[in-house]
């Protein structure tokens, strides 16, 4: 009877153990589900700085809950990287120029909603690929003696690289990406025999073809030239630094560079992803931060955009920028051999 009573009770301690074990693991399995509920992530490729996305994204992650890992990439990375490791990201932040290579390529998924809908089809992709999210033109930068001497002066492309009255700055179009898209914009825009001809007639009043972006704005700044042409992250960057300079937009329309962002074939978080498109195009969330970090741009779907001091509002040329390496490099090299360090 004693051995009955003995198998008994180590039957039922053996049945309340199981059961406290189960009740365990299912308690362990709830609360790593509701940690793996709470890490939610966006993985983003980029060229872009990371240090002012980071605070962008932190922002983005204080409103939704949703993080936003930021992996910086160069061009190599960017379209060549076979995603089988498990690291494929959930967007692209980039260039015109390499949102439609990632698009050619089949790097991207279409995605549209209301809020990417408002976006001007000249920045956009027709095919929902991609969206353009922060626009930087060129324009124009003049000192205060200028102003003063010149108060009804026009502030057009043709003004501006011919007129030889005054002192002009330029960038070298070899310098960057962005600086030799300005001769290929230039050249769609123009036409390329009047756009040659234009920055042929320039060269008898440019003081110095600039290295950097900057170079131009800063060059007027000191009084070494009248006019630079630069674009308006940098002009707006010399600005802040207290260095005298007005910015003017052009009356005949300018070209832009566009940064913008598309959604990932490979996505596997991709209703978060859709849900950072969305609220990256809408910029009153986050402008701030990007202006308080030095980060100076024109945003689309941005209510708050203001004329230049002569009431001049930023217009755009109609630009394809369907610019291949090998024209690039045919019209950069006709541009040096015959322009730059050209005798005509």
């Amino acid at each position: 009877m004693k051995r009955f009573f003995l198998v008994l009770f180590f039957l039922i301690l053996s049945i309340g153990i199981f059961m406290g074990i189960l009740e365990y693991s299912k308690e362990q399995k709830s609360i790593e589900g509701a940690t793996v509920e709470k890490i939610r992530t966006v993985r983003v490729y980029t060229d872009f700085p990371i240090d002012v996305l980071s605070r962008v994204g932190e922002k983005f992650r204080e409103e939704t809950g949703i993080s936003v890992e930021f992996v910086s990439v160069d061009d190599k990375t960017l379209f060549g990287r076979n995603d089988n490791d498990g690291s494929a990201p959930d967007l692209y932040i980039t260039s015109l120029e390499n949102l439609d290579y990632l698009k050619r390529n089949k790097n991207l998924a279409i995605y549209s909603s209301p809020v990417t809908d408002v976006t001007l089809n000249l920045f956009k992709d027709q095919d929902c690929y991609w969206y353009g999210v922060w626009i930087d033109p060129f324009v124009f930068v003049a000192n205060k003696d200028f102003i003063q001497k010149y108060p009804l002066f026009s502030y057009n492309w043709t003004s501006v690289l011919t007129n030889n009255t005054f002192d002009i700055s330029l960038t070298d179009f070899f310098s960057s990406d962005m600086s030799g898209d300005l001769l290929m914009m230039l050249i769609e825009h123009f036409g390329q025999k009047e756009a040659f001809s234009l920055l042929n007639m320039s060269k008898a009043h440019i003081v110095q073809y600039g290295r950097y972006l900057s170079t131009p704005s800063r060059l007027v700044g000191m009084g070494k030239c009248d006019i630079g042409i630069s674009n308006y992250n940098e002009a707006i960057r010399t600005q802040r630094e207290k260095i005298p300079v007005t910015i003017f937009y052009p009356t005949d329309g300018t070209g832009w560079y566009l940064y913008g962002v598309g959604l990932s074939r490979k996505s596997k978080d991709s209703d978060d992803a859709k849900k950072f498109i969305d609220w990256l195009c809408e910029p009153k969330k986050y402008k701030k931060i990007m202006e308080d970090n030095n980060y100076h741009y024109i945003y689309l779907n941005d209510e708050d955009a203001k004329p230049d001091k002569n009431g001049t509002e930023l217009t755009y040329w109609d630009l394809q920028k369907k610019y291949s390496d090998e024209g690039k490099k045919e019209i950069l090299d006709y541009w040096m051999e015959n322009i730059r360090f050209g005798r005509k």
